[in-house]
């Protein structure tokens, strides 16, 4: 039987995304994207592993004895860790520190997908609401995490702008005026309803007054 070699498996060369020379970086640099969580859980640990495996549609590259699991669901090795704690403690209930971690969807097809199929695991969300430069969802992993997802409503700049300069003014409102039923939202979207209504703020915060969402 043949064995495989790890060493294999090493590249022959490093390929760093870009090489900068010396005294080329001359300002504090901001992280491209964000790269990966880690998570500890105890009771959970399996339906931790399996709850962000299902979730991303991702894999575990790699299991360590010590209780490590590691998921990926691109070109990266790992985007979620899942670590066993046999000595920690439940989080409790308005915990201070990390409040919820976001994963971003190209669309609102996406976001109302991921809705359908997380209740018809038993996965509600806690919230759903229109924040004008973004539609979000929140839910709550099985260790009481808060997990959000979310889309852009605008392109980046614009998105950035809208925080900036209209987000909480006056003319915004109130935020919890766009909040909306997420099942009324999928019957308004599977009817044809186009998803530029459905994801501009001002229409949510109309339909919403009115009951229709």
């Amino acid at each position: 039987m043949d064995t495989i070699d790890p060493r294999d498996f090493r590249p022959e060369k490093t390929a760093p995304v870009r090489s900068d020379s010396p005294g080329t970086v001359k300002v504090m640099p901001s992280p491209r994207e964000m790269h990966h969580m880690h998570i500890y859980a105890d009771e959970n640990y399996a339906s931790m592993v399996a709850f962000y495996k299902w979730l991303f549609n991702g894999e575990v590259v790699r299991v360590n004895p010590n209780g490590l699991t590691f998921i990926f669901y691109d070109d990266h090795d790992h985007r979620v860790v899942i670590i066993r704690r046999n000595d920690g403690e439940a989080k409790p209930a308005r915990a201070i520190g990390v409040s919820h971690i976001a994963f971003a969807y190209a669309s609102l097809g996406e976001l109302l997908y991921v809705y359908q199929r997380m209740k018809e695991r038993g996965y509600s969300p806690e919230r759903t609401i229109n924040q004008g430069n973004s539609t979000s969802f929140y839910y709550t992993d099985p260790d009481g995490n808060t997990i959000e997802t979310i889309m852009d409503n605008y392109a980046p700049l614009d998105t950035q702008n809208y925080k900036r300069h209209y987000q909480w003014s006056e003319p915004f409102g109130k935020m919890a005026e766009a909040s909306f039923d997420p099942d009324k939202m999928l019957a308004m979207y599977e009817s044809g309803v186009p998803d530029t209504t459905l994801i501009d703020r001002e229409e949510v915060r109309k339909m919403h007054a009115d009951g229709r969402l």
